[in-house]
């Protein structure tokens, strides 16, 4: 083992003497998206024993302006956000040099001490005869950083310990479950500090009016589509008054920035996520009756509709015919800044590093990050969907990640859904010439999913591989989403059924699996579910309105998510927490999260807790109905 040892050291003094940054492999080294580095124990030790982060780099000119070298030189054109902040926060010297020096979890820190020019000047005078220092580096960011916090606790004004709607709830064990996650609410209940609203351009963050609910465990601000599904669970807790709130905040971003980015953290500002805020907005409609909410915020709902039509959507051809649809497609080009090193080292690994990074930020975008649906299969036949379940071997790398060649059915059916909610809104309020436009536009898209993306071998609808031409025949729960655009006929609905049986995904106690792909060690693929896909994936098969085996296979899903969700929450495994967690295993029935990814499972949870109450009140309460 010396000798190991003693070669080891040498190798590492070799690579330092020679000024060559190491990178370390992908797995060693994880980052949240909150600036928060996770290192495992094998990595804290390794660094704490051999002190590998150069002491000193260089800097080299690169498309008129100036990269850490070597290593690092991404020669991208896009970064990650835009603004006085993006060359500090995003993309250049000054990130790159944060991670070179594995500095990245310090610096740069939460607020600006100066103009971000300023400060930008001040990182210039550091870069001596074209070398940075690290020692000289430390100093800058100490010198012009803080780490403070830019959030803070927020009352929820109308929170009741007994919602009026639990009363509803006609199980004992299904009520004491739904009052024990309405205690949750106000622990996730944040707002921005006063000096983020007057001083927005010191802070790396997008700041809204009022309080919001983040997601729990390390996310500090608000996620765009977790909160669809976290307002589900607001509005079963009668906190009406809260979720007006939340919704004037995204009217708020799409009055200031056009769309509504992923998050309120800059870093992930230039990209959106599913969009659900027309859905948002009929909920709220649904329970208040509201028209004037109505009339104040359907034009930011089409405005945001308008911005995913001209930069998400595609004309292409298949089979002889054009066709304009969406896709997860983000402008930018770079290493995510949240987790440059492991974008740095997969993109070059790639070969083609600005379409891997810009995928990469797409399925950031498509909220599926990351997954083996978004890989550039070797054969699309080969071990797919019915036809075998796992697929694998060396093309289950995240290396290989193309979300930028894939047409997914997901995104193309919630903008349709999107198109027929906005018909149906707009009629609420006599504007009857906008509900035929949203109609005709809504019954082209879904026409046009049925005709590229349904397959007739199969009977439901896959991704389309848009280079290829040709479906992505694996299983995602996305294959029956279609099924929430209108209601099929029995036949249809037999088919589907038919095939998530032989497609092996209704085996799990938990359940049903992000995918199938057991290769994979993606957190979107088997064996984790996640609540938003529970409830979709229900929701589509109880618009089989009148197949049996369709209902009771969303039965069967709601009350194992139910049980594992309650086990996990009440009587965990021995040695587990009791908590609501982000993810689960779906192959069991105790509340075991799941795991994979960039970053440890997390607690809290908002969308988990949004989906359980839903559930409870759709299955449980007269409410619901079913």
């Amino acid at each position: 083992m010396s000798q190991i040892k003693i070669f080891f050291n040498y190798f590492l003094l070799l690579i330092l003497n020679l000024n060559i940054l190491l990178i370390f492999p992908a797995n060693t080294f994880h980052q949240n998206n909150n600036n928060k580095i996770i290192n495992n124990n094998l990595f804290e030790k390794f660094i704490s024993k051999q002190n590998i982060f150069p002491q000193q780099f260089t800097i080299k000119e690169t498309n008129n302006y100036q990269q850490p070298s070597p290593g690092f030189i991404t020669n991208c054109s896009e970064p990650i956000c835009e603004g006085p902040l993006a060359p500090i926060y995003c993309s250049g010297p000054l990130i790159s040099s944060a991670w070179y020096f594995g500095l990245q979890h310090q610096c740069p820190g939460t607020k600006l001490l100066f103009e971000p020019n300023e400060i930008l000047k001040n990182f210039r005078k550091i870069i001596r005869g074209k070398i940075i220092k690290k020692g000289d580096f430390m100093q800058f960011c100490e010198e012009n950083f803080a780490n403070t916090d830019y959030i803070k606790p927020s009352n929820l004004t109308d929170w009741q310990p007994n919602p009026k709607n639990f009363e509803l709830i006609n199980d004992p064990k299904w009520r004491k479950f739904a009052v024990a996650l309405h205690q949750i609410w106000p622990l996730l209940t944040r707002e921005f500090i006063d000096d983020v609203h007057k001083n927005q351009h010191f802070y790396p963050v997008i700041s809204v009016p009022n309080r919001f609910l983040v997601p729990g465990g390390f996310f500090k601000v608000f996620f765009y589509w977790d909160t669809y599904w976290i307002l589900k669970g607001l509005y079963f807790s009668n906190l009406i008054e809260t979720s007006y709130g939340v919704l004037k905040n995204f009217a708020h971003l799409l009055n200031y920035h056009g769309f509504i980015p992923n998050s309120g953290n800059i870093q992930l500002s230039r990209r959106s996520q599913p969009p659900f805020f027309t859905q948002m907005i009929k909920d709220y409609f649904d329970i208040t009756k509201n028209k004037s909410f109505l009339q104040e915020f359907l034009p930011l709902a089409e405005k945001e509709l308008k911005w995913w039509n001209q930069n998400r959507s595609i004309i292409f051809e298949f089979k002889g015919k054009n066709y304009l649809m969406f896709q997860y497609k983000t402008k930018t080009n770079c290493p995510r800044s949240e987790n440059f090193l492991e974008d740095y080292q997969l993109g070059i690994q790639s070969k083609q590093p600005l379409f891997f990074w810009s995928s990469t930020a797409s399925a950031c975008e498509s909220g599926i990050d990351f997954s083996s649906r978004w890989y550039n299969w070797k054969n699309n036949t080969e071990n797919g969907g019915v036809r075998g379940g796992g697929g694998g071997g060396s093309e289950m790398s995240r290396v290989r990640t193309s979300t930028n060649k894939v047409l997914p059915v997901d995104l193309n059916v919630f903008i349709a859904m999107n198109y027929w909610t906005m018909a149906n809104l707009s009629k609420e309020i006599g504007q009857n010439e906008k509900a035929k436009y949203y109609q005709e536009m809504a019954q082209n898209l879904t026409d046009s999913i049925h005709q590229v993306l349904y397959s007739k071998e199969d009977g439901v609808w896959y991704d389309l591989d848009l280079v290829e031409k040709k479906l992505r025949n694996k299983f995602y729960p996305s294959n029956i989403y279609p099924l929430l655009l209108e209601n099929r006929p029995n036949d249809v609905c037999d088919r589907i059924v038919n095939y998530l049986y032989k497609s092996g995904a209704l085996e799990f106690k938990g359940g049903i699996p992000s995918s199938m792909e057991r290769n994979s060690s993606e957190q979107w693929d088997f064996p984790n579910g996640w609540a938003p896909q529970q409830h979709l994936f229900v929701i589509s098969l109880l618009n089989c309105k009148n197949n049996e085996k369709a209902k009771n296979i969303a039965n069967k899903i709601v009350n194992g998510f139910l049980t594992t969700t309650f086990n996990g929450f009440f009587t965990p495994k021995k040695g587990k927490p009791a908590q609501m967690w982000e993810k689960y295993d779906v192959r069991f029935g105790d509340g075991q999260t799941g795991f994979g990814g960039e970053y440890p499972p997390q607690s809290g949870f908002g969308w988990s807790n949004g989906v359980v109450l839903e559930f409870i009140r759709m299955f449980y309460t007269k409410l619901g109905g079913n």
